[in-house]
């Protein structure tokens, strides 16, 4: 009988021995589904989670500002696998916390994320953005829930999928949200887009799509194209259609600083220059900031 025993247990710890260690791995859900990816386009204003279209609405499109992807926390947070008990505000401290695989907490205008009370220092801060968005770095966010992140510049697309997996094959994601991003139609210089003329021979990215009839418009000054005193110039003609002197002085003065910082600012020192919305007595509100690395976008539309 002590011999069987022997034999038992001489087994076991053969059979332990033999079975690697798990590595380890932090699993991400939805729903007590596991999250296998969720992709992300900037300027379209949807989101892709395990491959499943149609995508789900967002209110504000991703954009890139500081060279880092920017995404609504809410829609963030429910895209990595946080219900919305999970992801809470502070109006007083300004102060967004995500509660997952770890706790993560950012503070609107501090370069800081906190995971488990941990401060760490990045190189952007959260931002405000109309109608009352609060916006996030994709990048730390989803690394701090335990996802890998990937840019493709090509497509401008995010992708996160959870660490320790393979990256997924998310080309039905990129083709649905490609298809969401509304084309540019040809502009004729010196015709009207939604109400407002736009200067002839402009060096000015005009949008011509995807409109509502709320007196908006969005437009970009290039840096890469040059000209650069006629571009601001042409976009001061576009504000002063529907916004005062005083506010539209206010827009492109700020639109100057943003140039600054895109053009003396790096990754290791950057500028911080967050997009700012500036409203007008009437009612209109025009956001400066944002648009990429190349460029400074205004937003025209009216509030009330």
């Amino acid at each position: 009988m002590k011999k069987l025993k022997f034999m038992v247990l001489a087994l076991a710890l053969v059979l332990a021995l033999a079975v690697p260690a798990m590595a380890e791995q932090v699993n991400v859900y939805q729903d007590n589904q596991l999250v296998k990816s969720v992709v992300f386009k900037i300027g379209v204003p949807y989101y892709v989670v395990s491959g499943q279209t149609p995508g789900v609405k967002m209110d504000v499109a991703p954009f890139i500002e500081n060279d880092r992807t920017f995404v609504p926390v809410r829609f963030l947070g429910n895209a990595l696998g946080l219900s919305n008990d999970k992801i809470t505000w502070d109006n007083d401290t300004q102060t967004a916390t995500l509660k997952g695989s770890a706790t993560l907490q950012m503070s609107i205008g501090k370069a800081q994320i906190v995971s488990n009370g941990q401060a760490k220092d990045i190189d952007v801060s959260p931002m405000l953005v109309d109608p009352g968005r609060t916006m996030l770095p994709a990048r730390f966010v989803a690394e701090g829930l335990g996802y890998e992140v990937e840019w493709d510049e090509a497509t401008q697309i995010v992708v996160c999928w959870p660490q320790g997996e393979p990256k997924p094959d998310v080309s039905g994601a990129v083709s649905y949200l490609t298809q969401m991003q509304q084309p540019e139609q040809p502009l004729v210089q010196g015709h009207s887009v939604n109400g407002y003329v736009v200067p002839a021979n402009t060096n000015l990215w005009i949008s011509t799509s995807g409109y509502k009839n709320n007196g908006s418009i969005v437009f970009s000054i290039d840096l890469k194209k040059g000209n650069l005193q006629q571009q601001y110039e042409d976009a001061k003609n576009i504000l002063l259609q529907t916004i005062d002197s005083d506010t539209t002085t206010k827009a492109i003065d700020y639109a100057k600083k943003n140039q600054y910082a895109l053009e003396n600012g790096s990754r290791e020192n950057p500028i911080y220059c967050p997009i700012t919305t500036f409203t007008a007595p009437n009612g209109m509100a025009v956001r400066v900031g944002g648009g990429g690395g190349d460029s400074i976008e205004f937003q025209l539309w009216q509030t009330n």
